[in-house]
């Protein structure tokens, strides 16, 4: 079983990546790196895998699960970025890090995914998975969207706004956050839908149970240059006329400490780290 490093597209990553490939083949870590210059191709069977080494921010680490198509192989991410809040234990060796995980000694947290559907106004359909969210948002001539959304069949509200995000626990911590959406644990698995600049005064950000079916409907005759964005990335789709959002039928497969989601939750937004709580008597 081999161990694949995926680094970021940035130079001085890929030279940290080769050598922490070297410091592992010394270990006795069958290990390979992926060429950042061939993002969508994987170098190896996803069935040879046992861990997938990412070296980055969280967008690396989005384009690694898109890479194994959210196959359930373990994913370990090193900050090498920004943000990186998907990376947990900073203080480790990498080397120490990636031992751990292969030998099973570190928590796995279970991410849930979301299943997306986009129906175009000829019917045409696109199918896609997200780790984080899909946003429904105004396009080149800069122009509000106006559309319905609904959940189990229900219509919720018609609004014009800037879009629409429909987010994980995982990216409620992104652009969901932004447009004034909760903090929602990774361990929750159903979904964020957040109004985004809404010409309203009464729009909330709603939380959906994991069984509940998300269907947003486009006026495609005031919204035609609309575009729709999953994990970040645009979907060639032209006029939507309707996205589909449910849990996924796959989780990704997440190693790290245990509390290292509330520490991140501490450090990037509320000015941490702080004194721990005291002890439970």
């Amino acid at each position: 079983m081999k161990v694949l490093i995926v680094p970021s597209a940035l130079d001085e990553v890929g030279a940290a990546a080769h050598y922490l490939a070297s410091r592992l083949v010394i270990a006795g870590i069958d290990t390979l790196v992926q060429d950042p210059k061939v993002p969508d191709k994987l170098s190896v069977p996803i069935d040879e895998l046992a861990l997938v080494v990412c070296m980055g921010g969280d967008g690396t680490f989005l384009r690694a699960a898109r890479l194994i198509d959210f196959a359930p192989v373990p994913m370990l991410a090193l900050n090498y970025g920004t943000l990186a809040f998907l990376a947990g234990n900073p203080d480790r060796d990498d080397v120490e890090l990636i031992t751990s995980a292969l030998a099973g000694d570190m928590v796995f947290e279970h991410r849930s995914t979301a299943d997306v559907t986009i129906e175009q106004a000829d019917g045409q359909l696109t199918h896609m998975t997200a780790l984080n969210e899909v946003a429904y948002t105004r396009g080149r001539s800069g122009r509000v969207v106006e559309y319905r959304y609904g959940i189990n069949g229900i219509t919720i509200a018609q609004l014009k706004a800037d879009g629409l995000v429909v987010a994980t626990p995982t990216g409620s911590t992104g652009y969901a956050l932004s447009a004034g959406g909760p903090i929602v644990s990774p361990a929750y698995t159903g979904l964020v839908v957040v109004p985004v600049a809404p010409h309203a005064l009464n729009t909330r950000a709603i939380v959906l149970a994991p069984s509940d079916v998300l269907e947003v409907v486009m006026d495609t005759t005031r919204s035609r240059d609309a575009s729709v964005f999953v994990d970040g990335v645009m979907i060639d789709v032209e006029q939507p006329s309707s996205i589909e959002v449910r849990r996924g039928e796959r989780d990704l497969l997440l190693a790290r400490g245990g509390d290292a989601f509330f520490r991140n939750v501490s450090r990037v937004f509320f000015g941490g780290p702080h004194p721990d709580m005291p002890e439970r008597q």
